[in-house]
């Protein structure tokens, strides 16, 4: 039964992640692990890769960010 629980809790909460779908200027595209943030000191979007790791974008490059 607690393995059961488990699982359902660990479904839930993959289901809760979202990526984001970032296009730039030049019409590539990548796919973040979270939504990326304007850092506006830095003037760049800063979020995660698909590896966990931090990364950023410059704002000035970024034409859309959408939900994927």
């Amino acid at each position: 039964m607690r393995a059961l629980l488990l699982i359902a809790i660990a479904i839930v909460l993959v289901g809760c992640a979202r990526r984001y779908k970032v296009t730039l200027t030049n019409g590539s595209t990548f796919t973040t692990a979270s939504k990326p943030k304007l850092n506006a000191a830095r003037n760049a979007y800063i979020y995660k890769d698909h590896r966990g790791q931090e990364a950023w974008v410059s704002a000035g490059r970024v034409v859309e960010i959408a939900a994927d």
